[in-house]
């Protein structure tokens, strides 16, 4: 098996995670979607909950990786703002897809312990930067908002969440009108 392999292994699990969910899917439509055995699978993730694992655990690699970007540092509140919104867009245009952790958080109660953990690192990490940023931006005088930016953060994040899943019943223009909302709602 090849570092390839295991990539569109990963590839293919995340795109059917956030499309289908957790329980949606299974190694036989990774298998003959990639044209491989079961086994080959398997050889990789011996279990399906390692590979959900392991999907999360990448995604939290790279938000991450980007976060602690020397580039993405020195950008303005609003830029970081507007980056983390064109994430959730990205999905939304991405034939409908919802986020990982809205997916899973929808799932938490049917899915293993193991990968309940990874989604509640998920969930904790993406609050964690955008409470940081907010506050950011409120104490450089571009953001305006009452309360703490942990809330704030929460309530952005499940807004999105919540706006790309409503956006598979009523189209792209409900997630855009969202993003619009906070935006108006936050930018000084």
């Amino acid at each position: 098996m090849t570092t390839n392999t295991k990539r569109a292994i990963l590839d293919l699990a995340e795109s059917l995670l956030q499309d289908k969910g957790f329980n949606g899917f299974s190694y036989a439509h990774i298998a003959s979607e990639l044209g491989v055995k079961n086994a080959a699978i398997h050889y990789h993730f011996p279990s399906k909950e390692e590979l959900g694992c392991a999907v999360v655990q990448r995604y939290r690699d790279r938000f991450q990786l980007w976060v602690n970007n020397a580039r993405v540092k020195d950008l303005s509140p609003q830029e970081k703002l507007d980056w983390f919104f064109s994430i959730y867009a990205n999905m939304r245009a991405d034939q409908g897809k919802v986020c990982l952790g809205g997916v899973l958080e929808t799932e938490f109660n049917s899915i293993p312990a193991s990968l309940r953990q990874q989604t509640e690192s998920l969930t904790n990490e993406l609050l964690s930067w955008l409470a940081s940023t907010l506050d950011e931006g409120r104490d450089a005088g571009v953001f305006q908002f009452n309360g703490q930016a942990s809330d704030k953060a929460a309530l952005i994040l499940s807004s999105l969440q919540g706006a790309l899943q409503m956006a598979r019943a009523l189209g792209t223009d409900t997630f855009h009108a969202v993003v619009a909302q906070h935006k108006q709602d936050l930018f000084v």
